[in-house]
């Protein structure tokens, strides 16, 4: 039986994705890899080779000039301890050693005692803080370009509710955007990470590394703290949020006010969440039914499930009533849940679930 046109293009890919990695390697250290794996999945850009006796990641970029900044980033930050060495630049790919350490949002998901999650959690925050303030000594903050536009960022997240209303077929929220585009006119003056997700650090015993700072530039310290508080992986309960909130707010912060920064860290977080619901619903519609909770979590997917989505859902409720102007947004959450069957999990079993 003949090849089908397909197979024959899945082999050609495979082929040339073998070739590149094996010139790649010889440029980067002079022969090629025993072993290569994808912890990340096939169609991510990263994988892992062993060279000798000796692993390492690489990391592909868009451009040639974004590896290079990421490369002197990470290099700069070496001395914290809490990002990868960086071996090299090679065109478009930082070569960086592999920290052996387990995922942050799948290290969470086998603790089943939340206090055992806070401690983590205040671990990989603390990690962020202190990387934040060694770039600032550094002058980092002024060798990094800034992190998009806020009104062109602000702009496309407020859309999300729109959009998600669509998909579903409720009626979106009326809200003030005038008032909300206010929130975010603080000074972009501070490094941040950017796109600090949990998938993006590792806990390696006490202490937590932060990798892929592809994305880092200047923007506002409190976005880092957002990222992890507002992702769908971070399965803590209100309590637990409220005082890690109280402990890092101020670090992040940066010597703006508490009440400033309160605000913006709710409203940035809302529209943070509203972006990942936004794909994860949209995915679910598009597919029919909800993903594999276990392949979400272990290869670093977005968590098309119900428990993931429904934990975002009813966060959002809850951070939307601290800001007056997204106040609305709550019954629009609540209209979200119900439409879509989803209950709040127990969040102490979440680690046992299985999305269906």
């Amino acid at each position: 039986m003949a090849k089908s046109k397909s197979s024959d293009a899945s082999t050609f890919l495979k082929t040339a994705r073998r070739e590149e990695i094996e010139a790649l390697c010889k440029r980067a250290f002079g022969r090629i890899p025993k072993r290569v794996a994808f912890p990340g999945g096939r169609s991510r850009s990263a994988f892992m080779a062993e060279i000798g006796d000796e692993r390492f990641v690489l990391a592909k970029r868009d451009t040639p000039g974004d590896a290079v900044i990421e490369g002197i980033v990470m290099k700069v930050l070496s001395p914290t301890g809490l990002v990868p060495r960086v071996v090299k630049v090679v065109d478009e790919w930082v070569v960086q050693e592999l920290v052996d350490g387990i995922r942050l949002p799948v290290f969470l998901d086998g603790l089943a005692d939340i206090r055992e999650r806070e401690e983590i959690l205040d671990q990989s925050l603390s990690a962020l803080a202190d990387l934040q303030d060694y770039a600032h000594t550094q002058n980092l903050h002024h060798r990094v370009p800034r992190v998009g536009p806020d009104r062109d960022w602000s702009d496309g997240n407020l859309m999300r509710a729109g959009k998600i209303s669509e998909i579903v077929g409720i009626a979106p929220p009326l809200l003030d955007y005038g008032r909300l585009e206010k929130l975010f006119r603080l000074d972009p003056r501070d490094f941040v990470k950017a796109d600090a997700r949990p998938g993006n650090a590792l806990v390696c015993g006490d202490r937590t590394v932060w990798f892929d700072w592809e994305g880092c530039g200047r923007r506002h310290a409190l976005d880092d703290l957002a990222f992890v508080l507002s992702d769908e992986w971070t399965a803590i309960d209100p309590d637990t949020e409220t005082r890690l909130i109280e402990r890092h707010l101020s670090r992040f912060a940066r010597n703006r006010s508490e009440t400033e920064a309160f605000d913006y860290l709710m409203a940035f977080g809302v529209f943070h969440m509203l972006a990942r619901m936004h794909r994860a619903i949209r995915y679910r519609y598009r597919d029919g039914k909800w993903w594999c909770r276990d392949k979400c979590l272990h290869n670093d997917k977005i968590g098309v499930t119900p428990t993931e989505v429904g934990l975002m859902c009813d966060r959002a409720r809850r951070w939307s009533l601290q800001v007056t102007a997204l106040h609305t947004l709550a019954p629009w959450c609540e209209n979200l849940m119900e439409k879509l069957d989803l209950e709040l999990p127990d969040l102490g079993a979440v680690h046992q679930r299985k999305a269906v």
